[in-house]
């Protein structure tokens, strides 16, 4: 994590000029319900009725919430002494500027008074190690990592908490000073969740493989192998169709009993896989084997018994 930067550079507020909103700038760039409330806001702010008048500038900000909105109302903030909301008003315009979308105002004067708003306010630099995580500071939501690579807070020490589904939440403190610059890493942590599945009784599953083979060692020994893990194979696939079956007709709900029709149909998938590896491994010996498979089914399970003598 790299050292956090001050700026103490001079903190000479620049001048900020009132925006005539009659020019054919301002009637091309807002909708008149909105114009309205920028001249409403503009005649109260010039009357000393400074809350009033931010309240008229949040109005207007409703109604369009867009590039050049936000910067009157940023603007209207900094000339109200209101750091911490002119930096996050005017980062936010700065972030969508384009010479194609130019404000109405020179972009040369907002990023001034966008530099001396945050001379006077603390600043997070968050990196994360994965995207679209949503970050709130203080409880106060902000916007998803990496929209922004800064979120700016007042001076003092924050609780930042980092969330996003199959994530663990991450929860920091950061304390941070006016001016002041301060790197944040936050790794995100995968959330692995394990789920268990009840039986309503008892289910058992046997498998009794005994395969002997002869005393010819120069014989490949992979089908024989093939053939116990496909002889196992078939024991349960054959035990989870029957298990599957029995416990569908038993079942207490819709979900129970799509649970356990799942389970069928993955034992039949099971069971036929395993026939194929079986029949391969057959076809694979050099001599022909004996090999008898013996299901047995009962109310409550299923098992299978698989014996042959390889020669």
């Amino acid at each position: 994590m790299a050292a956090p930067t001050v700026d103490a550079s001079p903190t000479e507020p620049p001048k900020i000029p009132y925006l005539s909103y009659t020019s054919g700038r301002a009637l091309s760039t807002w909708y008149p319900d909105t114009l309205a409330l920028l001249r409403e806001a503009q005649t109260l702010e010039k009357e000393g009725k400074t809350n009033e008048a931010l309240e008229k500038y949040r109005d207007a900000w409703r109604l369009e919430p867009y590039g050049n909105t936000y910067v009157e109302l940023g603007l209207a903030d900094a000339r109200a002494g209101n750091m911490l909301p002119c930096a996050r008003n005017l980062q936010t315009a700065l972030q969508g500027w384009t010479r194609q979308l130019d404000f109405v105002r020179p972009v040369e004067l907002v990023r001034e008074v966008f530099s001396h708003c945050k001379k006077s306010v603390g600043a997070i630099a968050i990196k994360i190690n994965v995207p679209d995580v949503r970050v709130t500071i203080d409880g106060e939501d902000v916007r998803e990592w990496p929209y922004f690579s800064e979120i700016y807070v007042e001076p003092g020490k924050h609780t930042v908490k980092a969330k996003k589904d199959s994530y663990w939440m991450n929860q920091t403190y950061v304390e941070v000073g006016p001016g002041e610059r301060k790197p944040l890493s936050i790794a995100m942590q995968t959330k692995y969740d394990t789920h268990f599945v009840g039986f309503s009784r008892p289910v058992n599953f046997s498998v009794n493989a005994n395969l002997a083979t002869g005393g010819k060692n120069e014989e490949p020994t992979w089908p024989t192998k093939l053939m116990i893990a496909s002889g196992v194979g078939i024991g349960l696939g054959v035990g989870a169709v029957v298990t599957g079956l029995v416990m569908v007709n038993n079942a207490e709900s819709k979900s129970a009993a799509a649970t356990w029709t799942g389970i069928a149909a993955a034992g039949g998938i099971l069971t036929g896989i395993s026939l194929t590896g079986l029949i391969i491994g057959v076809a694979s010996r050099p001599r022909e084997p004996s090999v008898i498979i013996q299901p047995s089914v009962s109310n409550d399970g299923a098992g299978v018994q698989l014996t042959g003598t390889l020669e």
